[in-house]
């Protein structure tokens, strides 16, 4: 119980509120940059600050799907990996899945709502089962390989609960002509065991879909401690009432096979960007949790984001003598 509260109390700490505002409000100039300047340093930070707090705030909710167009979600996945089946909960049918994630989040790096789109394959290097993020709308920064630092791309992303104990999730993407929008009642959920294969052994080998991550996947894990994915609410699919889902039309069935719901919050240790510590079972995990020293561990700061923010600043200067140098000369 006393690990329990330490790595919670931990993960808590290596999240400062001002930092993360402080890392959204200068995320505007460096997204300036050119998108491999801001992989390189991405990269190089994670040198000096290889660890991220991450914490999935109670009543993250998980769509699942059975895959319908199988060759179609083949085409998604970088190489090096393959579909296959597996059961959410402990005593599902395997099936082929693609999973929306909805999760409210708080980390060293940014606060928001997010969706990710996950296809559940197996990585044909290592054998581990993993979650590969296709694709993700979020109203708060985020980072990958293909676009570098981003901007919100659903502002009015919402992922609440209200007093009757229903769950609304709403999230738009205009641009992308995106929504997912969803509700049920949190109290018809019965806590179930999980399949440990999708939720502990997926969660040490996450990675990002062949768009996102230029056919690299940039595999990353969460280490974290294995009770946190021990169960979850069992939410009846015929109870979800959805509303809308206009991802990827004809992937996936029309309703979800399966919904998982964790009623409690989630903490993580997670790789930052360009750092990978490829653990590959339980006995690892475990040591992991247990070699952390949360008193040594490198806090996420706006250090790293300040030679990109200069050069933004710089980058920005330069555009506008430019522009009235043009002017002048017109």
């Amino acid at each position: 119980m006393e690990q329990n509260k330490k790595f919670a109390l931990g993960v808590e700490r290596l999240i400062n509120p001002i930092t993360v505002g402080t890392m959204h409000f200068l995320q505007g100039l460096n997204s300036l940059l050119p998108r491999k300047i801001q992989n390189k340093m991405m990269n190089s930070t994670s040198e000096k600050v290889p660890y991220m707090g991450f914490v999935v705030e109670p009543y993250s909710t998980f769509l699942c799907y059975e895959i319908a167009d199988v060759e179609a979600a083949k085409a998604l996945l970088p190489d090096h990996f393959e579909l296959v089946k597996t059961s959410v909960f402990d005593n599902d049918e395997p099936k082929y899945y693609c999973i929306f994630g909805c999760i409210n989040v708080h980390t060293s790096a940014f606060w928001g709502s997010r969706v990710e789109f996950y296809i559940i394959a197996e990585d044909t290097r290592t054998r581990l089962l993993s979650w590969i993020i296709v694709d993700y709308d979020t109203n708060t920064i985020s980072y990958d390989k293909k676009s570098g630092l981003r901007a919100p791309n659903s502002p009015t992303a919402v992922i609440t609960t209200n007093h009757r104990g229903r769950l609304f999730a709403d999230i738009l993407n205009t641009k992308d002509s995106r929504h997912l929008s969803f509700d049920y009642t949190l109290t018809d959920g019965i806590m179930t065991p999980l399949a440990q294969r999708l939720w502990l052994e997926g969660n040490l080998s996450i990675g990002y879909g062949k768009i996102l991550s230029e056919n690299e996947a940039d595999i990353f894990s969460l280490k974290f401690e294995p009770c946190e994915v021990e169960k979850a609410l069992y939410i009846d699919p015929a109870q979800v009432t959805v509303n809308a889902n206009t991802w990827f039309p004809g992937l996936f069935h029309e309703k979800p096979a399966v919904v998982a719901c964790f009623p409690y919050a989630q903490h993580f240790v997670s790789d930052t960007p360009g750092h990978a510590s490829l653990l590959k079972d339980e006995k690892e995990l475990e040591e992991a949790v247990k070699s952390i020293d949360f008193t040594k561990i490198s806090s996420f700061s706006v250090e790293f984001l300040l030679p990109m923010f200069i050069g933004g600043m710089i980058l920005s200067l330069l555009t506008t003598i430019v522009l009235v140098a043009l002017l002048i000369i017109t």
